[in-house]
């Protein structure tokens, strides 16, 4: 890897975790100045969501890491073993996240939300049983994938911090909310599947032939 490509890597993981660690901090004093609505217990939406954003520390803490060649190459074992914590941690969370989008208040929102809930966890079983059957070339492509949805997460609250600048051309309240659910989700998407898929075919289209 050339050395400007390394580079901008580190900077977009750096991004991410500035990106992250903010998330985190306003996820959690949400958490703590919530009111809980008459009749809540403790295993009420603050519980499910408290536990959804402590298992999401480790995901997004251990991606950038498990990303590194070098690393892979050097301390294999600890490749491994982080990434049975990564792919557990974002499993649970995955599950918590389903649990929050299918009860979450704001109905223009659900829909989007449970559904890239169900996806992440698709993505994690998927990403473990190819590692478990040797399968690395797919194992790594939906780590990937996994990760993107993981950071959807942190996308959306960045969306509504822009909301007025991205989408203030939609006057509704609800229709604005509904947009970030979905664009949350299908931009990183489509973003890996650029990434992994369509720029590497595009390129070979326009490849010089070989006769």
């Amino acid at each position: 890897m050339s050395a400007a490509r390394r580079w901008g890597w580190a900077l977009f993981w750096l991004i991410v975790a500035v990106a992250a660690c903010w998330f985190m901090t306003d996820s959690f004093q949400f958490i703590a100045a919530r009111e809980a609505p008459t009749g809540e217990t403790l295993w009420g939406r603050r519980i499910w969501y408290f536990a959804h954003v402590a298992l999401a520390v480790p995901v997004l803490l251990i991606a950038p890491i498990q990303f590194a060649a070098s690393l892979r190459a050097r301390w294999p074992w600890l490749h491994r073993a982080l990434g049975r914590a990564y792919l557990a941690a974002s499993l649970f969370a995955g599950l918590f996240a389903l649990h929050l989008g299918r009860t979450i208040a704001a109905q223009e929102t659900q829909v989007p939300l449970t559904l890239f809930a169900a996806v992440w966890i698709g993505f994690v079983l998927i990403a473990w049983q190819a590692a478990q059957r040797r399968r690395y070339d797919l194992h790594r492509a939906f780590v990937i994938r996994a990760t993107a949805i993981a950071l959807s997460f942190v996308w959306v609250r960045m969306m509504a911090a822009g909301d007025g600048v991205m989408l203030g051309f939609i006057e509704n309240a609800e229709v604005r909310a509904a947009t970030r659910g979905w664009l949350s989700f299908v931009l990183p998407l489509l973003a890996v599947e650029f990434w992994l898929h369509w720029w590497p075919a595009a390129k070979s289209l326009f490849a010089p032939r070989r006769d």
